[in-house]
């Protein structure tokens, strides 16, 4: 499997299919797949614009498939506990967060907020936007993560001190930050995070912006 960057929680993910999760970003990239953890602007993006380009179907919770089909995209309506099979295994899991996306002078609340595990030949799970919680004790036991991709901006997410929480619940045995230095209010030292989840034991990966890593 292939993961990379593309900026704030952006990422493509490559294994029999091209999977981008949270496409907040100006270009328009081929991909099989859009893959969306929660409503709000800066992780929806342009998910119906890459949708209509590639013919790609958009996975996410119930309530954005749904609003997805309005604009003659199809989409697979997913809820926590489920699991899809399209090539990789994609499960949808809980985060703590909100989810309204506000669309042509419009709010449209959009279901809960999640994060997707992805198994192929390695597993992924990408947080979305979350504090930490208990439960990702539970992904933890139940997903065998290899590498999780958390957010360490704060104010909006879980921060450095947190997500270093979260490593010790999740146990994965590769971490890569997102969700930092998008803007001032979320700054972070994604450096400081690599050290401190080293100590811990845990290979840290800093990617810059459209930096890819073949696992």
């Amino acid at each position: 499997m292939k993961i990379k960057y593309m900026g704030h929680s952006a990422f493509i993910i490559e294994h029999k299919n091209r999977l981008i999760i949270d496409p907040y970003i100006e270009t328009i990239p081929e991909v099989d797949y859009v893959l969306v953890t929660h409503a709000h602007n800066d992780h929806f993006g342009n998910t119906i614009e890459i949708a209509k380009k590639n013919n790609a179907k958009v996975i996410s919770i119930y309530e954005i498939a749904e609003f997805v089909k309005q604009f003659n995209i199809e989409s697979i309506g997913m809820n926590f506990g489920g699991t899809i099979d399209i090539g990789e295994k994609v499960s949808l899991v809980p985060a703590v967060h909100s989810s309204t996306l506000y669309y042509n002078g419009k709010a449209y609340p959009l279901g809960n907020p999640g994060g997707f595990v992805i198994k192929g030949n390695k597993t992924i799970y990408h947080a979305g936007d979350t504090m930490v919680f208990k439960d990702m004790e539970l992904i933890g036991e139940l997903f065998k993560i290899d590498v999780a991709l958390l957010p360490i901006g704060g104010v909006f997410t879980m921060d450095i001190d947190q997500a270093l929480k979260a490593i010790d619940l999740l146990k994965p045995k590769i971490v890569i930050p997102m969700h930092y230095n998008t803007w001032p209010i979320i700054k972070a030292d994604p450096y400081e995070f690599k050290r401190k989840a080293e100590e811990k034991g845990v290979e840290a990966i800093v990617l810059n912006k459209d930096e890819e890593i073949d696992l």
